[in-house]
């Protein structure tokens, strides 16, 4: 196999400028240098196309990180790349509303279970965030039992290491609940009864819910007063037409939804039953771009090409093949202690457990390292496209083939495995995870 490592001189040169006067460096987290192998990784991407990326030295990669999920169809999809530019001939924003509101709302109700009406945001942290407000302006109680990643507003943030500017009172007003751990949502109900206003979920993560983990959480919400939100914007349009509520038949109160609602194109929205929804008559949520007329363009191709071309079927069919061929090369080298892949077809990632011997993030810089050598651009996870075709994952299985020999090599010579990595390692995002990340190891244990 052709392997090389990559050229990044003008991703070094821009990122010397970038990191005098951008904080972090970075606009995301997750795309800074932090999360990639500095030194070896590029830092800069320039265009796409499909499943594929240019970086600015012009070294091309398969891309498994798609933009951190939202690109669903693939880059530079040409509906929607169509879509977005006879818009922008008509106009982006305008003075009055315009009727693509009407007609994206439409489509949220025909697609999302949970949905009677719906309001617009261009990220997700805009929709979860008013859903949570939601809540309390009908409930009338402020607490929130979460569980899983709702974006960088103040009550989530609170509860992590990156909490420097947010009040204190914050903390005291979220609580963490473990996924398929029941006994840890009725704690928080018992702990502070009748004041828990909405419980906002990842329904779906890397594990199964167990023991009808999601109708519980329905029924315990429900019988305390509380508002049930399920935060979709990972598994909106993927894991199903009509996301993981659909996918499991557990239909909540309120939904956030962006992502692959518009294939890249900033937009979210808040769905959710109109006895909740229109409380937004009285509870303010109004800003300049919340209309823009781009990403609302965007969705009107996207949405309907979804159902259309059954893309949430081919993300099952494709990540079936690398989650079961990865599992099976794991095997064969021997190292099914070490890595797995987990997770639901549509959406995998890669575990690593170094046995008391690796480090895991280093374990996860090695192979990033590989993959990349290998033209894989990559951090763990599989966010797979509609461009992502077969081809492209019988390659992706060879390279993992090569990258598992290589690390097998390794641990039979009982090698160090830091200074195999040509760079800085990675780095967590946040030192302080939810209590579900911590549970989802254990399932795996």
């Amino acid at each position: 196999m052709k392997t090389k490592k990559p050229v990044i001189k003008k991703s070094d040169e821009i990122y010397k400028r970038a990191k005098q006067i951008i904080p972090a460096g970075s606009q995301t987290f997750s795309k800074g240098v932090t999360q990639f192998v500095e030194g070896f990784a590029p830092k800069y991407l320039k265009r796409g196309k499909g499943a594929y990326v240019w970086d600015v030295d012009d070294n091309k990669y398969l891309d498994y990180i798609m933009g951190c999920h939202p690109l669903i169809l693939g880059y530079a999809d040409p509906d929607v790349n169509k879509a977005v530019v006879d818009q922008l001939k008509l106009g982006s924003t305008f003075s009055l509303m315009n009727e693509l509101e009407v007609d994206v709302t439409e489509l949220l109700i025909d697609a999302v279970p949970c949905a009677e009406a719906a309001r617009f945001g261009k990220n997700g942290a805009d929709a979860t965030t008013v859903g949570v407000r939601i809540a309390r302006a009908v409930t009338g109680r402020d607490h929130i039992a979460y569980c899983g990643y709702h974006g960088w507003h103040d009550w989530y943030i609170a509860n992590t290491d990156l909490n420097s500017g947010i009040p204190e009172f914050n903390q005291k007003l979220a609580h963490s609940f473990a996924y398929n751990d029941i006994e840890s949502l009725e704690k928080i109900f018992r702990e502070y009864p009748d004041q828990v206003a909405v419980v906002i979920m990842e329904p779906l993560t890397i594990i199964e819910p167990k023991d009808s983990f999601l109708e519980n959480v329905k029924k315990i919400t429900h019988d305390n007063g509380a508002l049930l939100m399920f935060d979709e914007i990972m598994t909106g349009f993927r894991f199903a037409f009509g996301g993981a509520q659909e996918l499991t038949g557990v239909v909540p109160d309120l939904t956030s939804v962006a992502k692959a609602i518009s294939n890249g194109i900033p937009l979210s929205a808040i769905v959710g039953k109109k006895e909740y929804m229109f409380s937004l008559e009285k509870t303010f949520f109004s800003f300049t771009y919340g209309g823009d007329c781009v990403g609302l363009a965007a969705a009107k191709a996207c949405i309907p090409k979804l159902k259309r071309e059954k893309v949430p079927d081919h993300l099952w069919r494709v990540g079936g093949v690398l989650k079961d061929g990865f599992n099976k090369l794991a095997e064969q080298h021997g190292l099914s202690d070490y890595v797995s892949c987990l997770g639901y077809p549509c959406r995998t990632i890669i575990s690593f457990d170094g046995r008391g011997v690796y480090k895991p993030l280093e374990m996860k810089s090695y192979f990033q390292q590989e993959l990349i050598r290998r033209g894989i651009l990559w951090t763990a996870y599989h966010a797979l496209s509609y461009s992502h075709k077969m081809e492209d994952i019988e390659f992706t299985l060879s390279c993992y083939d090569d990258v598992l020999g290589l690390f097998s090599d390794i641990v039979d010579k009982n090698e160090k495995l830091h200074p195999l990595i040509e760079g800085v390692p990675v780095k967590p995002v946040f030192r302080k995870v939810a209590d579900f990340m911590s549970y989802t190891i254990k399932e795996k244990n």
